[in-house]
């Protein structure tokens, strides 16, 4: 069992599976791209952070099955592939119009999660360790599947508080089950949960240079529109070394047995990322009001941080202060700058905010003792 290897790594089916789920992401992400007259619709939103939920948490569900109980077998590579196969299926789907084919919807997403649960239960019966662990959550996914199907039987909007619902049901489910394994039974594999996240992570940026690329094809070009590119890619490249700097220290905390504020607080930072990948977009092809542009921003820098900081400030107590201090500063430049009379120039001030984020990293933040958090390397 995978479980069990001294270097563990992630497979290749599981690098595999990443792609085909950030290819779902990148159809969500279009969600945010597209203006009418220089406005987002109202639609467009709301329908952003509900699709891009449903991907995260059926993500969340393979990797926490894979971590524990992956065997890399023949039986569960199939299972891996047909949940990649329903997924670009149910892909196909999401978008603006997402409630006009919203039952296709729902049963691919259930189908999806009843091959997650039938994972979970063969884990259960095969005799493996953690087997009280793999039964709850698979008796778990399976009743907050069976509350989002209900929605399918429910009018907009009560039946997307329904389907997410159902997905927070099995949120807060799992989390209790896991913090109740008995000693004898087997933490997370935490160098490999913290490699799957930061890999996924890793190609959510791909994405974002995706959007800046297929931006570029569309631009007017002046001083501002390259001014804005340039800025587009140093922001990009600010956010790969904010977030894996330190992200080695991750791996090696010692009281992060269970994964699970990891795992949860990085949906702020993906959701961060796709946002902030549509503010260089906005801000390349000035398509978008200052005033909605504003918040897009804020939104999305307050989400990355959240996500890219969580677990540091939980686990590691001798970065809270001077974290919360940066990060305030940084939020702070960015509201500023959303003020600045040209999108173009707010996107450079927000930049300018993650240059100085980067530094104080270096200055402050990495030069902070943790030798009594974190295991040795």
């Amino acid at each position: 069992m995978e479980y069990f290897l001294k270097n563990r790594h992630a497979t290749w089916l599981e690098l595999f599976f990443d792609l085909v789920f950030v290819s779902s992401i990148g159809v969500v992400t279009h969600t945010l791209a597209y203006t009418h007259d220089n406005h987002l619709a109202p639609e467009q939103i709301w329908l952003f952070p509900l699709q891009f939920i449903v991907i995260w948490w059926i993500w969340i569900v393979h990797t926490l099955f894979s971590n524990r109980f992956n065997d890399d077998s023949r039986t569960e590579r199939i299972f891996s592939l047909t949940i990649m196969f329903f997924m670009i299926i149910m892909s196909a789907f999401f978008g603006d119009d997402l409630f006009q084919d919203y039952p296709a919807f729902v049963c691919f997403y259930a189908l999806i999660k009843l091959i997650l649960v039938s994972l979970f239960f063969r884990a259960s019966n095969q005799g493996l360790h953690s087997i009280s662990y793999a039964r709850k959550s698979g008796l778990i996914i399976l009743f907050g599947t069976g509350i989002s199907a209900i929605s399918v039987f429910i009018e907009t909007p009560l039946r997307e508080i329904i389907l997410v619902s159902g997905i927070l049901v099995e949120m807060l489910g799992i989390y209790i089950v896991s913090n109740r394994i008995s000693e004898k039974q087997k933490p997370v594999h935490r160098e490999h949960l913290v490699e799957r996240v930061g890999l996924f992570s890793l190609i959510l940026l791909g994405e974002s240079i995706i959007s800046l690329t297929g931006t570029l094809r569309n631009v007017n070009w002046d001083i501002l529109s390259i001014v804005a590119a340039v800025t587009g890619f140093i922001m990009i490249g600010l956010i790969w070394w904010i977030y894996y700097d330190s992200f080695h220290v991750m791996e090696r905390i010692k009281s992060m047995t269970n994964g699970f504020p990891m795992l949860y607080s990085h949906l702020f930072l993906a959701i961060g990322f796709v946002i902030l990948a549509n503010v260089i977009r906005h801000a390349i092809l000035n398509d978008l009001n200052m005033n909605e542009f504003r918040i897009m921003a804020i939104t999305g820098m307050s989400f990355f941080y959240i996500g890219k900081q969580t677990v540091y400030v939980v686990f590691l107590p001798p970065f809270r202060k001077i974290m919360t201090i940066n990060t305030l500063v940084c939020i702070f430049i960015t509201i500023g700058s959303t003020f600045l009379p040209k999108i173009e120039y707010a996107l450079v001030g927000i930049t300018i905010g993650m240059l100085y984020y980067t530094l104080a990293n270096f200055k402050f933040t990495l030069t902070k003792d943790i030798s009594e958090y974190v295991s040795k390397e």
